[in-house]
């Protein structure tokens, strides 16, 4: 470089004479060989000074090995006091563990110690326990055998009261003695006591026997008799006791109401439960001193009682043809017994249980009981109910009776509903069981039969030629309100019939099919109601068709016909704000009714003769003023003048806006064709071919003229389809484009480009890279004769930045070429980067060499360390810039 005659000798200057900036430099974790290179020669002058910079990191180099050496010293002088703490701790932990091994020891010394002292005081506790348990037992032994030895003197004089109140005594000490029973004296002392007890028994039954005559009358001594039943409590021989005295007393119950007889039909229930009335007064005047209170002997034989009649009713009825009349006389005379029974004996509910009142001990109740036999037979009720119903559902049918205008709804709705209710508290009262499911059916099938067979009959049949056709929209609204009334009364009666019926069945009871059948009269009855409308806009209606919309000249204020069509709508909906009793309902005409008129208006137009385009702009000026009457339909009879609903509003601009479009395509010319398939497209994108041929109709084109006009739609429609086919085929590839550049940049190594502009140098100080790859690049200004070593400009530090590490941005690729000397401004295309420059960018003017390059690099081993790894970045630099051009070369 010295050899230079034309170049400059520049004056070096370090940034910081101490070195220190340098030394925080070098210390960093993200050092940079290039960056600190451009920092201590900023120019190709400061090389002069090369000895300085190279003095100055030998320096710096000596104080680090000085400062390595300091450490090292300090940390061997830290590792010997460690270790000697370390063996100090060793000791101290050995002498801590003999210490606990001492404890330890004397603490097991200490615990047998203790357990020495214990053991005799336990042995002491057994014998104290046994000796009381042996003393126990003996003194009820002695009990127990005085016991059986007084029980046997009692047995012997027939003293039944004191043999009564000894035998519980007896028992408890028998228990006692289980475990004992292996010793013989124990075994045969209880033997001796059982065998006691079952004669004492054997005796008392006897003495009940002997006290009652085959008629079952008391005709021995009640006080003895009831002595006698004490002594038999809790044995079989109570049973035997209770089943004598029933029989004996329902022995005459048999005999009278014999099966087959008069007295024991259907129609003479009653007297049986009279029969048992009398034979429970005369328990409790003469026999109920004879029994314990404890029995509930009365109770016993009503139960008795029960069974019998349940069975006697049962073989009765299925012997016999049943009466309704007589059946439901029967089962109410049943229920009342059921509950008088419940009544006298004390047996309420509680939290789902029967129990007596007075103790709260379990019972069983009587409800049931007998009732259960007519169960089989409740299908004879419900036949007759169901009868009943169709029979006033066809009454209703024939005769619509007069109506109530206070209550809204038809007369014949509450008086079937308040048979519902008559019907269901006499099913309550007799059976809240299968029966009840059946008649919640019943109910049901009677509903939906006067919704089909009533309601919908008694819609009117309103036309043009209706003379008062206010009135039969009333008569519609009327049959709307009915139908929503018996859907409500309905869910309430579901609800009613859920809560009375047995838990098993309710899942049985449901009323979705009469709800429907209901809701299906309600969309009736607003049909109707639109239907009615539609009729009174008939004759505007054909007159908007008669109409020689071709002959049109001028377009004025809106037609006739629009006036005619927004009267009747007026007019018929303030009688169905006022008569429909539900808002919903309004909302529901209001939604229809706007459906209706536009579909009305459409086919009026469409079977129009011929509308000119002067016809078509007067026909649309008339759809505006009707979209402007639908959409004051909600708030027509109203008390404030609101915005019609969001979705009403669409629903008349959908409408509307179907008309609106057919006169639009009927305002274009039909020559040429094209311009009409074009609006008419533009109008319908389905292309519907029975519109296109009515606007062609309107329009005056001949039948014969259509399918030429035929052709060009379709040519359209394939031209369209074309159009978004390859709409879709290059989304379809730019898609995949994205999907591979993405799968690209996640296996591929980051890519370093750069977009500064720099300064073209000669082929001679270029290292050749075979693995150079070639693209277009524009490059700006020509060399100077001395160029810096690293610009410091702000192209400068983004090239700088774009060699040493950028691997996030992605911008135009630099490659340098031959320099053309007087030239400012030079494109390159299709160039290689055989000629890329050093990277440390040593351009030193055109007589620099290689040879003078690598001069430079031996005379300072810092430098020839820094040119090394340069040059392993400036490969990596060309290795990512040629997988960058692959992959922009694929398609």
């Amino acid at each position: 470089m010295g050899d230079n005659p034309d170049k400059t000798k520049p004056v070096y200057k370090r940034e910081d004479s101490s070195g220190s900036s340098a030394a925080g430099h070098l210390d960093s974790i993200g050092f940079s060989m290039a960056k600190h290179i451009d920092r201590l020669f900023p120019s190709a002058s400061s090389l002069d000074n090369v000895d300085v910079a190279a003095a100055n990191t030998g320096h710096r180099l000596h104080a680090v090995k000085q400062e390595i050496r300091r450490q090292l010293r300090a940390q061997s002088d830290s590792h010997q006091q460690q270790t000697q703490s370390i063996e100090a701790t060793k000791a101290a932990i050995g002498e801590l563990y003999t210490r606990i091994s001492e404890m330890k020891a004397k603490a097991q010394t200490s615990e047998r110690m203790v357990f020495d002292i214990t053991q005799d005081i336990k042995a002491l506790d057994f014998a104290k326990r046994n000796l009381s348990q042996a003393t126990a037992t003996m003194r009820r032994l002695q009990l127990l055998v005085s016991g059986v030895g007084q029980l046997r003197q009692f047995k012997e004089q027939k003293k039944y009261g004191e043999a009564a109140r000894l035998l519980p005594a007896i028992a408890g000490l028998r228990e006692g003695f289980a475990e004992h029973m292996g010793v013989r004296a124990i075994a045969r002392l209880d033997d001796e006591a059982a065998g006691l007890q079952r004669s004492l028994g054997s005796m008392a039954f006897q003495e009940v026997q002997r006290g009652f005559d085959t008629q079952g009358l008391l005709v021995g001594d009640a006080e003895l008799m009831h002595q006698a039943c004490l002594c038999c409590a809790g044995t079989e021989e109570q049973t035997r006791v209770k089943d004598l005295y029933c029989e004996l007393q329902l022995r005459a119950y048999v005999a009278i109401f014999q099966i087959g007889d008069d007295v024991s039909q259907l129609e003479n229930v009653s007297r049986r439960y009279a029969w048992l009335r009398r034979i429970l007064r005369n328990y409790a005047e003469e026999h109920a001193p004879a029994f314990p209170d404890a029995w509930r002997m009365g109770e016993e034989l009503s139960r008795r009682f029960a069974h019998t009649t349940r069975d006697h009713l049962s073989e009765t009825m299925a012997t016999r043809d049943i009466d309704v009349g007589h059946l439901t006389a029967a089962l109410a005379d049943t229920l009342a017994f059921e509950a008088q029974c419940d009544k006298k004996f004390g047996i309420v509910r509680r939290n789902g249980a029967a129990v007596y009142e007075s103790s709260g001990a379990p019972a069983e109740s009587f409800v049931g009981s007998v009732s259960c036999a007519f169960e089989p037979y409740m299908a004879v009720f419900i036949s007759g109910e169901q009868a009943k119903f169709e029979a006033l559902v066809r009454r209703f049918r024939s005769e619509p009776g007069d109506d109530d205008p206070s209550l809204n709804v038809l007369a014949s709705s509450t008086d079937l509903l308040y048979q519902f209710r008559e019907s269901l508290r006499q099913c309550a009262a007799l059976s809240t069981g299968q029966a009840m499911a059946d008649l919640a059916q019943v109910f049901a099938q009677s509903l939906s039969n006067y919704a089909r067979s009533v309601l919908v009959h008694a819609l009117p049949r309103i036309s043009s030629t209706t003379a008062a056709p206010l009135d039969a929209l009333r008569r519609a609204c009327l049959v709307a309100n009915t139908a929503d009334y018996c859907a409500s009364a309905a869910a309430q009666l579901e609800q009613k019939i859920i809560e009375k019926v047995d838990g098993p069945l309710r899942e049985q009871v449901t009323f979705a099919a009469s709800r429907e059948a209901l809701l299906s009269a309600i969309n009736s009855s607003i049909g109707a109601l639109v239907g009615g409308v539609d009729a009174m806009c008939a004759p505007a209606l054909a007159a908007l068709t008669d109409a020689p919309w071709h002959d049109v000249q001028t377009v004025g204020d809106q037609s006739e016909y629009v006036l005619l069509i927004a009267s009747a709508i007026e007019a018929a909906t303030s009688v169905a704000r006022v008569s429909l009793s539900g808002p919903r309902y309004f909302r529901s005409y209001c939604d229809k009714l706007a459906s209706r008129i536009s579909e009305r208006y459409m086919t009026a137009i469409v079977q129009c003769k011929r509308i000119s385009e002067i016809g078509a702009e007067q026909l649309l000026l008339d759809a505006q003023a009707l979209k402007s009457v639908l959409l004051r339909v909600p708030s027509i009879g109203a008390d404030d003048d609101a915005q019609p609903p969001p979705t009403y509003a669409r629903i008349v601009a959908q409408g509307v806006g179907r008309i609106e479009a057919l006169l639009k395509a009927i305002l274009v010319p039909t020559d040429p064709a094209d311009a009409l398939v074009g609006r008419f497209l533009l109008l319908f994108p389905a292309a519907p071919r029975d519109v296109f041929r009515h606007v062609l109709s309107l329009k005056g084109v001949k039948p014969a003229d259509h399918p030429a006009y035929l052709r060009v739609l379709q040519a359209h429609q394939r031209q369209t389809q074309l159009d978004k086919q390859s709409e879709v085929d290059k989304q379809s590839q730019l898609d995949k484009q994205s999907e591979v550049d993405k799968k690209d940049q996640l296996d591929k190594p980051s890519q370093i480009t750069s977009d500064v502009p720099v300064a073209a140098v000669p082929s001679a100080y270029a290292t050749p890279d075979p693995r150079s790859s070639s693209m277009p690049v524009h490059v700006t200004g020509r060399a100077p004769a001395s160029a810096p070593l690293v610009s410091r400009t702000s192209a400068g530090r983004a090239n700088e930045h774009s060699r040493f590490g950028s691997t996030t941005e992605h911008s135009a690729h630099l490659s340098p070429s031959t320099h053309h000397a007087g030239q400012s401004q030079t494109t390159f295309q299709s160039t290689t980067y055989a000629n890329m420059p050093d990277p440390l960018g040593i351009t030193s003017g055109p007589s620099a060499s290689n040879e003078q390059c690598s001069d430079i690099d031996a005379q300072s081993p810092v430098l020839a360390s820094l040119a090394a790894n340069a040059t392993a970045t400036r490969t990596k630099i060309n290795e990512n810039l040629r997988k960058f051009m692959s992959t922009m070369r694929r398609p």
